[in-house]
């Protein structure tokens, strides 16, 4: 089966006691929850969780609607494996701001280490309204429905998933799975799907073996190799060109993306990466040419937001800099570094 791939994000603790409602939070009291806020942030990278839930449930007596605290607090219960704990708090983050695809994914991957593929499922479902162009996202909720056993459910979302995407061979290989009741057998299942693959699919799968297993350089070479053929899939581009960042090839991450973006001009996420090793290649000039265009294909993608905001600040205009930083927050990146960069009004490395 097609293993589910929700991002595995990092999280927090929670006091339920702290959940009922309190009065409204007065404006001197803002400045101590920035304060407690980033306390909160610095102790949870310093893995001081004691500390950082401390911080962070303090910011809930003085505002109990704060979605974003819950969020953290998720995050330190479930790195600490409190999935109970965890729980309750994220579930309180989305019930206050449902449209927070951050809170869903952290979500998604609660219920998956819990085996609950039930809620999983329903998640997967808040998951594809937010972002309903991800295909991934349907594939990941009728795995989920087929692992708790609803079966009619998971053929429904794959009839959805060929309505929207189109007929592909890993959505035929996938119906084929749900018709033969190959369902439970990991093992099974895996050997069943190579048996079909192509030598490129073939190749594909060995190159994010290797990933998994932390063999960049390996991998990559793979990724090379189905470029180098006539098929040429577009998810070994952005493979390609996501190794190729982590390994700090950026000159050559520049040569992928300009092959990568004459073919599939519309990917809002290879002029990223274009403009991320443009960036880190001190070519900021180009760099911010080529984030402009990832803008114009995804405008509200935090990510995206920003690196526009990092290419701002280095060419000197800080202040829009830091206006596009809060943009990307605003638009749900809840990275720590980015929470610093708004903090410090500065950018970091």
């Amino acid at each position: 089966m097609k293993q589910i791939k929700v991002l595995l994000l990092v999280l927090l603790g929670n006091a339920s006691a702290l959940f009922a409602q309190r009065p409204t939070v007065p404006l001197t009291d803002t400045a101590m929850i920035k304060v407690l806020y980033f306390a909160g942030l610095r102790d949870k990278l310093n893995e001081d969780y004691s500390r950082a839930n401390e911080s962070f449930n303090k910011i809930l007596q003085l505002d109990p609607k704060n979605a974003a605290v819950y969020y953290e607090i998720a995050i330190v219960n479930y790195r600490q494996n409190n999935l109970y704990e965890a729980e309750m708090a994220i579930k309180k983050a989305t019930a206050l701001e449902t449209n927070n695809t951050w809170y869903w994914m952290l979500m998604a991957e609660l219920y998956k280490r819990k085996g609950d593929m039930n809620a999983m499922a329903g998640v997967l479902n808040q998951l594809v309204r937010l972002s309903p162009d991800k295909p991934d996202y349907y594939f990941d909720r009728s795995n989920a429905y087929l692992m708790a056993g609803k079966t009619a459910e998971a053929m429904k979302g794959y009839n959805e998933l060929e309505k929207k995407f189109g007929p592909s061979d890993e959505l035929a290989r996938a119906r084929r799975r749900v018709t033969s009741g190959a369902k439970g057998n990991a093992a099974g299942e895996e050997e069943l799907g190579k048996s079909e693959l192509t030598v490129v699919e073939q190749t594909m799968v060995l190159a994010e073996d290797l990933y998994k297993k932390g063999d960049l350089p390996g991998a990559l070479a793979q990724f090379k190799l189905v470029l180098e053929g006539e098929e040429r899939p577009y998810k070994a581009w952005e493979q390609a060109l996501n190794i190729q960042l982590l390994l700090k090839q950026y000159k050559d991450a520049i040569k992928t993306a300009e092959a990568a973006i004459e073919i599939y001009p519309n990917q809002a996420i290879l002029y990223y990466f274009m403009a991320l090793a443009l960036h880190q290649d001190n070519q900021n000039s180009q760099a911010l040419t080529n984030v402009k265009s990832a803008l114009q294909l995804d405008t509200d993608n935090g990510i995206y937001l920003e690196l526009y905001g990092d290419v701002l600040f280095i060419s000197g205009e800080k202040e829009r800099a830091l206006v596009e930083w809060k943009k990307a927050k605003a638009a749900g990146n809840g990275s720590e570094k980015l929470n610093r960069k708004i903090y410090e009004r500065k950018y970091l490395e």
